[in-house]
């Protein structure tokens, strides 16, 4: 069984580093190919084609922005069938105001997310995003988010 909390450990961390990569360079196959058997937080159906069309009809094809992942967890259980994890990470979200070229903070969340073991995978189930900080989504954001959320700047 260590081997599978190792596999765990070692398939969620990239998945996460992906995660950022993907969201960054705005390669919405990769990004959608994370959540292929589960469900992004931001889109209402899961699967890879609705986090692909999230992201072409959502972000600016000019943004640029910095996903910073930090203070990973992942809790395994073993006893499920099939195992399950759990992991639980700090995200701090930069992107470039265009008008000065520097960048400012976004986001600061708390990523909740569930993974299933299925074959020799772990496949991405849940994402939840729990934000602490909302700033000028509009920098990334065709349209800007989370406006009711406090600590949004309009």
């Amino acid at each position: 069984m260590a081997d599978l909390r190792q596999s765990a450990e070692t398939e969620i961390r990239r998945q996460l580093f992906e995660y950022a990569l993907a969201s960054d360079t705005h390669d919405w196959d990769r990004l959608g190919a994370l959540f292929e058997h589960g469900r992004y937080h931001f889109c209402e159906a899961p699967g890879a084609e609705a986090v692909r069309e999230w992201g072409r009809t959502v972000i600016r094809e000019d943004a640029q922005t910095q996903h910073v992942i930090s203070t990973v967890t992942i809790d395994v259980d073993e006893s499920a069938t099939p195992p399950r994890a759990q992991a639980h990470n700090y995200l701090s979200l930069f992107a470039v105001d265009p008008s000065t070229g520097k960048p400012e903070l976004v986001s600061a969340c708390w990523f909740d997310s569930a993974w299933e073991h299925i074959g020799d995978r772990w496949l991405w189930r849940t994402h939840t995003i729990n934000p602490l900080f909302r700033g000028n989504w509009k920098l990334m954001h065709r349209s800007q988010q989370f406006a009711a959320h406090p600590g949004t700047v309009n």
